[in-house]
């Protein structure tokens, strides 16, 4: 979309102060900046971590003031106050000031004047409490080359749409009532002050079910859905294995199907959303108030059946008529779409390369 620029990133806190904490606990600019620092020869690797920033000392040099840790660090180790700290500091110098926060739930910043970037956010707070707020992607494996040996496989248009999902929408009723209930708890902890990470807003099993039989009532849709009463079917370990058959079985609905249906889940954002784009593969979005990577320049709606929550009913026909609408090439060249889309903005070198956009 436009040529990379390096951005000269300020550290908000000395090294110092960092020493002795785990990687997962930095942000991705901050922990590539800091490795690259101890090992330069690991400049390559790091891609356009190493290349679209620039790690300085001198905090009027810089273009932004960086938090290194993500926002759930600073909760969950009750320094919070460190944060407050570096904004100041930012603010005295005039410099955007950045911070990410991972995770299903939202971060509820105490401060004002940041630019917050997570997966979870929602579009209608991103100017909430003073602040910017940026969605950014799951970041995840390429999955073409994983699992297609590096060659996107193309479907050709049928005279009908088939849509897939597999994943967590099922259960018994007495599961489903579990965890609408697991939901009211985190609710009133959420609400006393006992649980810093805000919940949904509805319980988002059911409400994957709802939409699934809303598509599954389309006699002109083919519908692809394995349901799951489980995460992962249940799969638990504490690294997984891509090529588990569980696994297996998900990519290959994705495979099989035209689009895919993606919908937040615990969190307001589908990782099954960039999974679909990574294989070239047409997401059905239902946006839940979603804000999305970089949709300050990118048009979703070319490239995507998208349908809100309050026309939800339409879900069914908004798919019919999109189908309807393409060519057999436009269909074929509206995949490879998807999967550069993925490619130049979120995979982890897209996201990182065009991040001065942000300002």
């Amino acid at each position: 979309m436009t040529d990379e620029k390096v951005l000269a990133v300020f550290l908000s806190h000395s090294v110092s102060d960092l020493h002795g904490l785990e990687p997962k606990h930095f942000n991705d600019i901050a922990r590539a900046q800091l490795e690259l620092r101890r090992e330069p020869a690991r400049a390559a690797d790091l891609g356009s971590l190493a290349t679209c920033f620039r790690l300085v000392d001198d905090p009027q040099e810089a273009d932004i003031h960086l938090l290194p840790l993500t926002w759930n660090w600073y909760v969950g180790s009750s320094r919070v106050q460190m944060v407050g700290e570096a904004v100041e500091q930012g603010k005295r110098w005039g410099k955007p000031i950045v911070l990410f926060s991972t995770g299903d739930y939202t971060a509820k910043v105490p401060f004002s004047g940041l630019t917050i970037f997570q997966p979870c956010a929602y579009r209608s707070r991103r100017f909430e409490n003073g602040n910017r707020v940026f969605a950014m992607p799951a970041f995840i494996p390429d999955f073409v080359q994983l699992y297609c040996g590096g060659q996107l496989p193309l479907r050709q248009k049928g005279p009908r749409p088939v849509v897939g999902f597999c994943g967590l929408a099922g259960g018994k009723w007495y599961q489903l009532a579990y965890r609408w209930m697991k939901l009211q708890a985190h609710r009133a902890a959420f609400r006393l002050g006992f649980n810093p990470w805000e919940p949904p807003p509805f319980e988002p099993t059911i409400f994957r079910r709802r939409v699934l039989a809303l598509l599954e009532a389309c006699p002109d849709i083919e519908c692809k859905f394995i349901l799951r009463d489980r995460y992962r079917a249940g799969y638990r370990a504490p690294k997984k294995d891509p090529f588990h058959p569980t696994r297996l079985e998900y990519v290959q609905n994705m495979l099989d199907s035209d689009y895919i249906v993606c919908m937040r889940g615990g969190g307001n954002f589908s990782v099954r959303f960039y999974e679909t784009l990574s294989l070239g593969r047409i997401p059905v979005f239902v946006d839940t108030d979603c804000m999305l990577p970089y949709d300050h320049v990118l048009d979703y709606r070319t490239m995507t059946i998208w349908i809100t929550k309050e026309k939800i009913l339409e879900i069914g026909s908004a798919l019919k008529a999109f189908h309807s609408s393409l060519t057999s090439d436009v269909f074929s060249h509206l995949q490879q779409q998807c999967r550069q889309l993925w490619q130049e903005m979120f995979s982890i070198t897209g996201f990182y390369a065009h991040f001065h956009l942000h300002w």
